[in-house]
This record gives structure tokens, C-alpha cells and sequence, in this order.
């Protein structure tokens, strides 16, 4: 195989790097799976045993990609080659070794669905779900997973986490030592588990560490930068004694760190190991020329990180655009004018992206496009108005505008303690199958055959129901929410939900958003419209060949033709939560150059000036700062308002 024709410069450097601990600086778009797929070729070429290599990714899909690749590049020579991610290894491990820590060999792996059995088994046992605002098993165990990913301790995590809610953090904190207490009884691990004790088993166990060091002459890590504690303390474990260790990756592009990454991780890799030898790759083949000099221009400003350039190798198309537009909804046609121009020219809609930070950057653009009749379809698979948190606020409203809408009522029961759907028919077969919300009669009815658990917190809401015709609210949806919200749905979000606070904001942008409609009526209306159109397009042919919508968390590692990204205003994108925490702004930038590289040949860079409000208001919004950071002769500006 000849590596110097199949590779450019960098890439050989890196692929044919001598022993030792090795840092491989991998920038978008510059081949950094080429690079590792080869460095695998490139050992096995100079003889080493494939069964003494290890290849370590974030995914399956990953993993599989990059041994097809490894396979087909070296004729099947990588047959015994390991490969697959943290976890995958972590379970290889442990299944020959767990009697060292304390569990059967045959333990089983919970999947999330017996995670959260078991779970609610310990709150039962230790009496917990007494406290009607506990949180539910799928919060706990997302808190307990990033203590243990992150090994910061617990109090200070839970602590943050219900800040906003009357929740005893001492009982938090005692659940969890039952939890791990009653799984070992079990001899069953959950998914974070696995690299918990894999990493405890090398950190106890001499002959099991020397035996998994001795093995593993060569280990490379792919995406490094998104390592947590335990990932890197465990990788560096591997690789202890031959210290044949190669991380790739690219600290621009570290985006996680609210899901315990670390990237300081691949910062400080050179201090750790100082015999390390960094390679850079910067060499992009993804990007034209002007796109990638706006990715230089927002980040170069960031501090702690490895600096590098992109540089282009295609030719250049066209300037990237930025669109300075008055709203949302000026937003929107703007970006669909701009697809349908696109389309004229030849590129195909699943080669357009429109990318944004939070999903409620969203909503204006769904509604439009689904009243256009325009394929798209929303990386997450659940559009704005189809997702949990947003139809659970809406319930209050059905129930004021249509007294007979079971669904809502019993969705509405279900978010109460100790009240599940057997308990949510019968209490509906009591009222007759109607609930009169408007009327205090009903809501007397109602409380005495709700549970005991359930009528404190239906006394708290009970107020926004007979509000309606008190104050005249049928006109003001946005204010029903916003109460029902302040009464009671606002804990039950945090107590239910392990994104919470992205689920609230996504309220807060509902309820002004709700400020175009005349009525509740009106609301609904528009709402039950848009999920038919949406049922209709999911099901048609044309779907297949829709513009995606994605967040930009979701989209790293994907590219197209032609990239939007909207909503660019300061106190959106940035977010203003993620810029109140400490690092927040740098990570901010680091989403924004992962967003601007995910573009092939157009981009467009789009920041309306207001918002309206629900309560008739308007906020007005300055084009965010990374905008301002690029130097204007980068950009071909569309629109005037600013």
C-alpha cells in the first residue's frame, strides 16, 4: 500500500507517527476517520498483531464504519482486531472478570426501561414516593449517571440540578445508595455502570490491569475531546505500560460538557504524557474557501485551545450570507424562498439543513413550512408541537374549550402521584365523561374522587381553570399557560424530565409565541391543523426527499450542500443559561464553528430583530456577538433593519 499517494502530508505524518503517546489535532472536515482508519493499516503493514490493537469510538456506527473500512483497506487483515466503544469494551471486561468487584459474571445489563423499574422498586422500599414531589426515575438516574461519568460528587451536582424544586437532597442522595446497594444484589449493572467498574476493576485489580495493558501494545481513541473523567482515567489506565496511545479529535468542537465530557481531557493530554507528539490536521475537504474563512474568523477568539486554521482545498461558490430580517415569521419565508431557489438550481431538498440552538428556535419555520406543503423532517423525530412537555401545557386549554375531551383530562390525572390511567377511567366515569372546567361545582366533584396525593396540587391549578371567565382569559392562551405553568407544571418539569430546563424554555417561547392568535379557540385550532398536515407529510413520498431541521448538537458530524442557521441573536446564540455558567460562552462559540462547518457550499447566517410576546409586547434582539465577530467583508448581507 503506498500511504504518501493515498494521503496528504499531515495525514501521513499523523498515520506513520512513531511509538509513544500521540496527539492527533483533527479539524472538520480534514479526514480524521481517513486518518485512524489508516494508522490501523499502517501498524498491521509493519507487523503488529491485530488482536493487540484496540480502537475505541463514542458509536456503533462509528466503530462499524471504521473496522469495514479497516477491513476492506488492509485485504481482512484486521481479523482479531477489538473495536466498538467504551462501553462495548467495558462489557467485554467485565464479563470475564467481575467476581473481582463483587458480581457474578452473568450479570445482566439493565436496559433503560428495567433501569427505571427498579428504580421506582428502591423509592418504594425506602418509602420515598410519599414526597408527592419526588423526582421520577428517569431524572435520577440521568443525575446519577453524570455523577458517575463526571466523578464530581453527588450533593453538589443535586444540589444544582433542584435548585427550583422543593426536593430533600438528603434523599436523593440515600436512594442512591440503595439503588447501587439492591443492583449488586441482583448482580445487575445499568449502562453507566459499566465503565464505573471497569475503571474500579483496573484501579483494584493488579493482574486483571497487567493482563488488558500487556495485550494492548497500540490503543487509539476517536473524538478524545469528548471524554468524561472516567473514559480518560480508564484509557489511560489501557495504554499504562507500552503508552502507545493516539487520541483524535478536535477541542473546537467539544459541545458536551452538559452531559459530563471534559475537554480539558484533550487539552492537557501534552502535560500529562510530556513526550507527546502533536499533529495537526487543518487541510478541509468538506467546505468552500469562504466558509471556512467565516469558521477561522468565530473562533479564533476563544481561549484555552489548540489554535488552527482550515484550509481549503475546493474551489470557491459563492459568499456566505447574512440575513438580518425583521421576525420570526419574516425569518421563515426568507429561509423558504431561499430552499425553493436552491431546489430551481439543482440541489436536493435532504442536501439543505436549517440548523438552531434550542428546538423552539423552530417553531415559526414548522408552521410555515407545514402550512406550505413542504417536506422536511426534524432530526429529533418529534416536531415542536408533537413533543411531550408542549401537549401537556396545552391540556388545560382543551379542557376549557371542549369539556368532553377525554384524552386531555386523563393526561392532565396522569401527572399527578399515585394516579395512573386505571385511576384517570374510573375518575372520569365518576364525572360522567365531561369535565365542566369553567365550573366550581365540577372542580368540587372532581377533588373528592381525586387520591389523596392529587388534591393539594389540584387546589394549586384549580384557580387557572375558573380564571377563564373571571378575568376573560378565553383571548389570552398564552397567560393559561403561563399560570398553569406557575402553579404546578413548572416542578413537574424538573421532577420528570432530565432536560428540564431546555423544556421550560421551550414553554416560554410557546406562551409568546401564542400571541398571534386571537383566541384560545384559534390556538387549538392551528395546533390540531398543523398535526394533520404533519401526519399527512410524514406519510408522503416527498418526506424522504425533505429539508432536515436539526439542533446543532444533533447535527455534529453530518454535512450539506446548504446550511441555515437561525435565530443568531444575543440571549438565543448564544444562550443566555449556558453563558451565565462558567465556560458557557466558549462552548457557545465552539456550537457555533461546529454549525458553520457543517455547510459544504452555502451558508446562511439568519438573526431576526424582535420577538413578539404574549402579552402584546415585543422584545427586540441584537444580532449575536459571534455575528459581530466576523469580520463584515466575510459576509453578503441580505435585509436592513439593523
Amino acid at each position: 500500500m503506498n500511504f504518501r499517494e493515498e494521503l496528504n502530508e499531515e495525514q501521513y505524518a499523523a498515520v506513520t507517527a512513531p511509538d509513544g503517546p500521540t496527539l492527533v489535532i483533527a479539524a472538520a472536515g480534514t479526514g480524521k476517520t481517513r486518518t485512524l482508519v489508516y494508522r490501523v493499516a499502517w501498524l498491521i503493514e509493519k507487523g503488529v498483531d491485530p488482536n493487540r490493537i484496540l480502537l475505541l469510538t463514542f458509536t456503533n456506527k462509528a466503530a462499524r464504519e471504521m473496522l469495514d473500512r479497516a477491513h476492506d483497506l488492509t485485504g481482512g487483515g484486521v481479523s482479531g482486531m477489538l473495536g466498538g466503544t467504551f462501553h462495548h469494551l467495558a462489557n467485554r471486561l467485565l464479563r470475564q472478570h467481575a467476581r473481582e468487584i463483587g458480581f457474578g459474571n452473568d450479570y445482566t445489563i439493565l436496559d433503560s426501561d428495567d433501569a427505571k423499574k427498579l428504580m421506582k422498586s428502591c423509592v418504594d422500599e425506602l418509602n420515598l414516593d410519599d414526597n408527592e414531589h419526588f423526582p421520577k426515575p428517569q431524572v435520577l438516574l440521568s443525575l446519577y449517571g453524570l455523577a458517575s461519568g463526571s466523578q464530581k460528587p453527588l450533593n453538589e451536582l443535586a444540589y444544582d440540578w433542584f435548585s427550583e424544586a422543593p426536593i430533600e437532597i438528603a434523599d436523593v442522595l440515600k436512594l442512591r445508595d440503595h439503588y447501587v446497594k439492591r443492583k449488586k444484589e441482583l448482580n445487575v449493572m445499568d449502562f453507566d455502570d459499566l465503565l464505573l467498574y471497569a475503571l474500579k476493576l483496573f484501579q483494584t485489580s493488579d493482574y486483571v490491569r497487567n493482563l488488558y495493558q500487556e495485550r494492548f501494545q497500540y490503543v487509539l481513541v476517536d473524538e478524545y475531546q469528548d471524554t468524561n473523567t472516567i473514559q480518560a482515567e480508564w484509557v489511560h489506565l489501557l495504554a499504562g505500560k507500552h503508552k502507545n496511545l493516539m487520541v483524535v479529535g478536535d477541542d473546537f468542537q467539544s459541545i458536551y460538557s452538559w452531559r459530563g465530557a471534559d475537554y480539558h481531557n484533550f487539552l492537557s493530554f501534552p502535560k500529562r504524557y510530556p513526550d507527546t507528539k502533536t499533529y495537526k490536521l487543518e487541510v478541509n475537504y468538506r467546505s468552500t474557501p469562504e466558509i471556512l474563512d467565516v469558521a477561522n474568523a468565530c473562533i479564533k477568539g476563544n481561549p484555552l485551545q489548540f489554535q488552527k486554521e482550515l484550509r481549503a482545498v475546493r474551489e470557491s461558490i459563492a459568499e456566505p450570507t447574512l440575513a438580518l430580517l425583521r421576525d420570526g415569521d419574516e425569518q421563515a419565508r426568507y429561509v423558504i424562498a431561499k430552499i425553493e431557489e436552491l431546489k430551481r438550481k439543482g440541489t436536493k431538498l435532504s442536501d439543505i439543513a436549517v440548523l438552531y440552538r434550542s428546538h423552539f428556535h423552530a417553531m415559526e419555520l414548522q408552521m410555515a413550512l407545514t402550512h406550505a406543503r413542504f417536506p422536511f423532517q426534524v432530526t429529533s423525530g418529534i416536531r415542536f408541537f408533537e413533543q411531550a412537555h408542549v401537549k401537556d401545557a396545552c391540556t388545560v386549554l382543551r379542557l376549557l374549550e371542549n369539556p368532553a375531551d377525554e384524552l386531555a383530562f386523563k393526561r392532565l390525572l396522569e401527572m399527578f402521584p399515585k394516579l395512573g390511567p386505571k385511576t384517570a377511567d374510573k375518575i372520569w366515569q365518576k364525572m360522567g365523561k365531561r369535565f365542566e372546567a369553567r365550573k366550581p361545582e365540577a372542580h368540587a366533584q372532581l377533588l373528592a374522587a381525586l387520591p389523596a396525593a392529587a388534591v393539594s396540587i389540584w387546589k394549586e391549578i384549580q384557580p387557572v381553570f375558573l380564571a377563564y371567565e373571571t378575568e376573560s382569559l378565553s383571548e389570552d392562551p398564552g397567560e393559561i399557560i403561563y399560570r398553569f405553568n406557575k402553579a404546578f407544571y413548572g416542578e413537574y418539569l424538573i421532577e420528570t424530565f432530565d432536560n428540564a430546563k431546555h423544556r421550560q424554555e421551550d414553554l416560554d417561547s410557546l406562551i409568546d409565541f401564542t400571541a398571534r392568535f386571537e383566541s384560545c379557540s384559534a390556538f387549538l385550532s392551528e395546533m390540531a391543523l398543523l398535526t394533520n398536515l404533519d401526519a399527512e407529510a410524514e406519510t408522503a413520498p416527498a418526506a424522504l426527499d425533505g429539508v432536515r431541521l436539526s439542533t446543532v448538537h444533533q447535527a455534529k458530524g453530518l454535512e450539506w450542500k446548504a446550511v441555515f442557521v437561525i435565530w443568531l441573536n444575543e440571549g438565543l446564540f448564544p444562550s443566555s443559561k449556558s453563558v451565565e455558567q462558567i465556560g458557557g460562552e466558549s462552548e457557545e462559540r465552539r456550537l457555533f464553528y461546529v454549525a458553520i462547518t457543517r455547510a459544504e457550499d452555502r451558508l446562511f447566517l439568519c438573526a431576526p430583530q424582535v420577538r413578539r410576546k404574549h402579552d402584546g409586547g415585543v422584545i427586540f434582539y441584537e444580532p449575536s456577538q459571534f455575528i459581530r465577530e466576523i469580520p463584515p467583508h466575510l459576509l453578503k448581507q441580505d435585509g436592513g433593519f439593523f
